[in-house]
């Protein structure tokens, strides 16, 4: 734009447009423009200055140049003072602004108008440089980042320029030569003197550096060095070119890492290594020949250890017989004495009905204790089988009804006195069986601590939510090693008279029932036994209530066992069934085989071990020939078996005779 050579003829014509484009322009231009006359009065000014002082033009104008700058952040006097006096003709400062309830950082200049003197006033020039300052902060803080980074890595970085020289060198890089750090590619190679690890020196362009700067990028070459103390070094070298945005090489970046310890520790593995191998080599027939002789002792340890296993295993099983045999003498004696009762006293039906209730319960004891040896051989788990209401008063009565005529055999002519305290709720949930076991148990071992007599009480109660039984005696009592292994098994203080299973049985029959036992006991005082069991309801009934209906069944029963054979014989046919009786596999086949594809038996009731063959065997051949006739097992054996599930009930020996009416008449 020029301002001279106005034309003649319309000179204000023209100044009118050239001011109109002097405004444009002094508007346009993004910067902030204040001028300030010769009284140091704001007299013109743009719109950027409005908005960066966040004053209208109208309460801008007239202001003077030390209240100009309302929203500055920091006093610009020492400055503006300076281009006013005429020390400097202009100067640059940068003020920071509020702005907008945000900082800002203008780039301001002062200069002075009208030359030396002065007399034109003061020019205000203002950018925005806020972000640019703060990309200028966040690139330094981002350099110092790296720095601090490129410092502590424990590896020696140098970077080198297009022509090998360092320009830039870490911490560790200026550690591996104190003093006299290399500048270039060429004082690193003639100070260290690579060499690759065979021994054999590298030119100076095979170096890795060298080879980077050609363009090449080298991973993990590992070279023997020396360091500027001389020191020898193994390192490992990894170099990359460095290339600008048009792929022109511009440098390489090399990082140095120290594996002297670790190629140290590698040669010495492997010598090691060669050192075991021929060791292994030169001992291995020796080896081989400690192996036989320890396959050879191994052998004879293990046939003595068999060999003292089936001792103890003989000894274990002698002491369970003994124990075995003990409680079914002590199941034997009531039935035996109850037989001759009843022979002398066939004429009196309340005795012979007393009697055989008598005989069933001792036989019922006898089989809880062959069904405990059962479970001992098959390590069964302590659960109740059955879960019924027992009540402890009738269990005690019957056990002592039993064992009254053995008292005083047991006390050895001494008076026993019987001293009872009862109560009538005290209804337990177990076995009944199980229960009169462990009561017969403790009774025993209360009548032979009195050898000379004394007290036996048994009470029984109701406390804290269980039933409970208590057997007490004045007897000798127990030291309190003894008590502390009273329930041990196989542990007496009897000598030979004694099996030490009692009361441990006593502990197992109280864990199967999920309750407890307690005793206590003193030396010359006595002992008392507690046993607590689950409490049932005074609701539930005592003994299943069920009528059996009377149905005719035509029956096969096949056993062996000559007097067995015929007492289920007459028991069944008391009942109204029809039998026919077999003593082997092979004849009741051929009984069932005379009705073809339908045989005339409603039920095949069989035991198990047989003459000719195992009963199961039995079982499967009838039920695949005859899949809907009825099958009952009738078994001593405790042994289980798979094929179990093929029958439509299993009852043990003894059979209870009730039970198995029971299942005869059902038709499940």
């Amino acid at each position: 734009m020029s301002l001279t050579n106005p034309p003649v003829s319309n000179d204000l014509d023209w100044l009118s447009v050239q001011l109109a484009r002097f405004e444009a322009l002094f508007e346009a231009v993004p910067l902030a423009i204040a001028v300030f006359d010769a009284n140091l009065r704001l007299v013109r000014a743009n719109e950027r200055y409005g908005e960066l002082t966040s004053l209208p033009a109208t309460q801008s104008f007239g202001r003077s140049l030390y209240d100009a700058l309302p929203n500055t952040l920091a006093d610009v006097t020492e400055q503006m003072d300076a281009v006013i006096s005429g020390d400097v003709d202009s100067i640059t400062i940068r003020i920071p602004f509020r702005h907008a309830a945000a900082p800002r950082i203008v780039e301001a200049t002062l200069s002075r108008i009208g030359g030396s003197s002065g007399a034109g006033g003061i020019l205000f020039v203002g950018a925005d440089v806020t972000e640019r300052e703060e990309l200028r902060e966040d690139l330094a803080r981002s350099i110092d980042q790296l720095s601090t980074i490129f410092d502590v890595i424990p590896e020696s970085v140098r970077v080198f320029d297009s022509g090998g020289v360092i320009t830039r060198s870490n911490t560790q890089a200026q550690l591996d030569h104190q003093g006299h750090p290399p500048r270039s590619l060429t004082e690193l190679w003639q100070v260290e003197h690579p060499r690759a690890l065979t021994g054999t020196s590298l030119f100076m362009h095979e170096h890795p550096t060298a080879r980077a700067l050609r363009g090449e990028s080298v991973r993990g070459q590992t070279l023997a060095v020396r360091r500027g103390d001389g020191t020898p070094a193994v390192i490992e070298v990894n170099s990359n070119p460095l290339r600008d945005s048009h792929g022109k090489i511009r440098g390489a970046v090399s990082v140095e890492r120290d594996v002297t310890d670790r190629t140290r520790l590698a040669s010495e593995l492997e010598e090691q290594v060669r050192c075991s191998a021929a060791l292994f080599e030169r001992v291995s027939t020796e080896a081989e020949r400690l192996e036989r002789m320890v396959a050879a002792r191994t052998q004879e340890v293990v046939e003595l250890q068999e060999a003292r296993a089936r001792e103890r295993r003989l000894a274990a099983v002698g002491q369970l017989a003994a124990g075995v045999m003990h409680d079914v003498n002590n199941a034997l004696n009531p039935i035996m004495a109850a037989a001759h009762l009843l022979h002398l006293n066939a004429e009196n039906p309340d005795a012979i009905r007393d009697y055989a209730t008598r005989i069933a319960k001792a036989a019922e004891t006898g089989a809880t204790t062959a069904q405990r040896v059962g479970r001992f051989i098959r390590q069964d788990p302590l659960s109740v089988a059955r879960n019924e209401p027992v009540d402890l008063v009738t269990i005690a009565n019957e056990v002592v009804a039993m064992t009254r005529p053995l008292w005083a055999e047991r006390a050895q002519g001494g008076v026993v006195q019987l001293h009872r305290m009862d109560d009538h709720g005290a209804l337990a949930r177990g076995i009944a069986g199980e229960v009169r076991e462990a009561m017969l148990n403790l009774i025993q071992n209360a009548l032979d601590a009195m050898p000379g007599g004394g007290t036996l009480s048994i009470i029984t109660s109701v406390c804290d939510g269980e039933a409970c039984i208590e057997v007490r005696d004045t007897g000798t009592g127990m030291s309190d090693e003894v008590r502390d292994r009273a329930f041990e098994p196989f542990f007496t203080t009897k000598g030979t008279l004694g099996t030490g299973l009692g009361l441990s049985e006593v502990y197992g029959i109280m864990k199967r029932h999920r309750g407890g036992v307690d005793l206590e006991s003193r030396p010359g005082e006595g002992t008392t036994v507690r046993l607590r069991f689950p409490l049932a309801t005074a609701d539930e009934p005592l003994v299943p209530v069920a009528a059996r209906p009377r149905r005719r069944r035509h029956i096969l029963f096949v056993e062996d066992n000559v007097d067995g054979r015929e007492f289920i014989e007459e028991l069944l046919a008391t009942e109204g069934h029809s039998v026919d009786c077999v003593s082997t596999a092979g004849d009741a086949l051929v009984y069932l085989a005379c009705g073809g594809d339908s045989p005339a038996y409603d039920l095949l009731l069989t035991d198990i071990g047989l003459p000719d063959g195992n009963g199961w065997d039995l079982v499967a051949e009838v039920r695949s020939r005859w899949p809907a006739l009825r099958i009952g097992v009738v078994t001593g054996w405790e042994g289980r078996t798979s094929l179990a599930g093929t029958a439509d009930f299993v009852l043990r020996k003894p059979v209870r005779t009730n039970e198995l009416l029971d299942h005869i008449a059902s038709d499940d």
